[in-house]
């Protein structure tokens, strides 16, 4: 069925709707981050994935990885893996002036089950080659497991996950675009706490980690620039479980939402910051002068925001 694109401008709140794409489980969808003006949207299962312009309304549908063979392959029912298992989510990133990269890392003891393909390490990698149209595996993958209920980033030529905790440590997997190499953040501020409670999130181009600290509502952004730098703080107790606005109540968040951490989506001119969350529903913009919120959009069937710039790219 096609699957309803909704762009949001973030001047004037203004919100543009359109059909494009055909997905085969609507219910399963997933987008990536932006990259030149073009996002990567796809079903978890790998059945269905497109690279679109939602300016232009080109797109491009690509071929299912090796991901999705062992998806059906794999001990688990589909039932169980979507109610009970997180599945790894796709990265899309510019790797040089010319070339883009699809990047799927999964974590092979769970999902490999190909005889000929038994990995050896914690993790497999598949790239896609635009040119070639097809995937390839990379012969040199993380010894770490990822955590995967998280959304990988992109910034600079680098993708960015986070591993599953090690000796009591959640550290950051840093893959290299143009070598395809891969390697550990050497220090990062949210060592100490559960994956669960830190998410990757690109602000101003930078790589950032946004973590609620343990056992209080208090949520913390680092920004990766010559060291980390505490950027923002966040109290999530005065987040209000709705607002109204001319009449209209608002439910995009409850508390019970913000027991995990709050997305940051990206920084307005005037200093607020837009938030989305991976539970809850709707943008919030939290003004750090005033440590309050404002509901920025709402939709019954919102779930991820995405920062996008319009570009006039039709090909890749």
């Amino acid at each position: 069925m096609e699957k309803e694109k909704r762009t949001l401008c973030l001047e004037s709140a203004s919100l543009r709707v359109f059909n494009l794409l055909y997905i085969t489980q609507p219910h399963l969808i997933e987008i990536s981050g932006s990259c030149n003006g073009l996002v990567c949207v796809y079903d978890k299962w790998g059945e269905s994935i497109y690279v679109l312009n939602p300016t232009t309304r080109w797109f491009r549908q690509l071929p299912q990885p090796r991901f999705h063979i062992f998806m059906q392959k794999a001990t688990y029912t589909r039932e169980t893996i979507i109610h009970n298992m997180p599945i790894p989510r796709l990265a899309f990133a510019k790797a040089t002036m010319c070339d883009y990269k699809l990047v799927w890392l999964y974590n092979s003891d769970i999902y490999n089950s190909d005889a000929v393909r038994l990995s050896e390490g914690f993790t497999e990698c598949e790239v896609f080659d635009f040119r070639a149209n097809a995937w390839r595996y990379l012969d040199c993958t993380p010894t770490y497991r990822i955590f995967n209920d998280q959304s990988p980033v992109s910034t600079n030529g680098s993708v960015y996950w986070l591993t599953e905790r090690y000796n009591g440590e959640t550290k950051v997997i840093v893959f290299d675009l143009q070598t395809e190499t891969f390697r550990l953040l050497p220090n990062n501020p949210a060592s100490r706490s559960h994956p669960d409670h830190i998410d990757l999130c690109i602000l101003d181009n930078r790589l950032c980690m946004s973590k609620r600290k343990r056992r209080t509502m208090i949520q913390e952004i680092w920004s990766l620039q010559e060291t980390w730098i505490k950027i923002y703080t966040i109290d999530l107790r005065s987040c209000s479980s709705s607002w109204s606005v001319s009449g209209r109540v608002y439910s995009t968040w409850t508390r019970k939402h913000v027991i995990r951490p709050c997305t940051p989506v990206a920084i307005l001119k005037n200093k607020e910051i837009l938030l989305t969350h991976r539970y809850g529903k709707g943008l919030v913009k939290y003004d750090p002068q005033t440590n309050s919120y404002s509901p920025m959009h709402d939709h019954l069937f919102f779930y991820r925001g995405v920062p996008y710039f319009q570009s006039l790219i039709s090909h890749i």
